[in-house]
């Protein structure tokens, strides 16, 4: 499915205008990751073809709002989302609210002509989310979804190695995303939006699992069929800290599944938020007819590489360290050095993809995920839930 792009009002104005977009963010939690990446991109990609501009945000609670604006000097502050997208000189929404909050205001944005990023996953289930796909498509604006690791140096240079054929015929591909969710391990952590359906949609599937579900898509290809399970541990919590007033979790702790790919690799996915010792334990590991790579986001810099064609007396995994500026993304960065590339770093690479693309009216994929993966995400995730309740092997619907 191809991407339709479109040119912004801002970007037809006089010459001084033209250089600049005006970002307005929907959302203080990840939106603080976005707002710090819109900020300083243009110091990492300098000149940046297009100057983004945080022309305003919007949220629930007030005090938190007008914190983030303060901190990022950011114009204006909104308590409805709805103000924020007619916002004239807003040209670019950046959706970072939960997901029930997805749909309505991307769907309105586009109709409005405005060009769209939304964080993952896009939406709570595949209707809703092929939904804003059509929407974005029928307006011709850009559109992308927040899978950032997508931007990690170390996962591109894996993507190279499995593009030129250096790991060879893909066999395998293992994911893992666990952890404890600052603390979700804990019966008495609080009750929180990410424990409701009706606004999550699932738990750490959708929390977590999409993005392990987005790198398999991003490095094997297209995923055919699942078989599944799933189970929820921690059945009530706390509505608040330290009450004795219940809320009933509706959503996974730990889900599971076998994944068949189209190019006939086979695969595993395993997502949990209630495992004790894991911090941000996102993991692959890719078995191919040549070799192996796995990688650990919480080594975000280091891949473990093994080569069959390695000598048998000295051969094992090999660690590498992603970090010269040979390696993908890192001109631009502090080269050489161990820990020059940090978490944060992936939603420059990101964004600044977005206002590259916008400038010179480029695809966002394949290198970014358009609203078309995060519908895709979305397809994958309903069927790995049907088939934990159906107990069967469940086909993803090809579009």
């Amino acid at each position: 499915m191809s991407e339709i792009s479109a040119t912004t009002a801002a970007m037809k104005t006089n010459n001084n205008k033209e250089k600049q977009i005006g970002i307005g963010i929907i959302g203080y939690s990840i939106g603080k990751a976005h707002a710090n990446a819109w900020t300083s991109l243009s110091r990492y990609y300098y000149p940046s073809k297009l100057k983004p501009k945080l022309v305003a945000i919007s949220g629930r609670i007030k005090d938190k709002v007008e914190l983030e604006a303060k901190k990022f000097e950011i114009e204006k502050t909104y308590s409805e989302w709805e103000k924020l997208v007619n916002d004239e000189e807003v040209t670019v929404v950046d959706n970072c609210a939960p997901p029930s909050i997805h749909a309505e205001p991307m769907i309105m944005a586009a109709k409005l002509g405005k060009n769209l990023v939304c964080e993952k996953p896009l939406a709570r289930n595949a209707k809703e989310a092929k939904a804003m796909l059509e929407a974005a498509e029928k307006a011709g604006v850009k559109h992308l979804t927040g899978y950032n690791y997508r931007f990690l140096p170390a996962v591109n240079l894996v993507r190279e190695m499995i593009q030129d054929g250096t790991l060879g015929e893909i066999y395998y591909f293992k994911t893992a995303y666990l952890n404890v969710n600052e603390g979700y391990d804990d019966p008495n952590f609080p009750f929180g939006w990410h424990h409701d359906p009706n606004v999550a949609g699932y738990g750490a599937l959708s929390d977590l699992g999409t993005h392990a579900l987005d790198l398999a898509r991003f490095l094997v290809g297209e995923i055919t069929s699942v078989s599944a399970a799933s189970a929820t541990f921690i059945k009530e919590r706390p509505l608040e800290e330290g009450s004795t007033k219940k809320g009933t979790v509706g959503v996974d702790d730990v889900t599971i599944s076998c994944l068949k790919f189209k190019n006939g690799a086979l695969g595993i996915l395993e997502a949990g938020w209630v495992m004790a010792g894991r911090t941000d334990f996102l993991r692959f590991e890719v078995y191919g007819s040549k070799g192996t790579v796995r990688y650990n986001l919480e080594r975000i810099n280091e891949l473990d590489i093994y080569f069959s064609s390695d000598p048998k007396r000295t051969s094992g995994f090999r660690n590498v360290l992603v970090v010269n500026k040979a390696h993908p993304f890192l001109k631009n960065f502090w080269w050489n050095q161990g820990g020059g590339f940090g978490w944060e770093h992936t939603f420059v690479n990101e964004l600044n993809h977005f206002v590259n693309c916008l400038a010179e009216d480029m695809p966002i994929s394949p290198q970014g995920a358009t609203f078309y993966d995060g519908y895709r995400n979305c397809l994958i995730m309903d069927a790995i839930m049907e088939s934990a309740k159906s107990e069967r092997w469940t086909n993803i619907p090809s579009s």
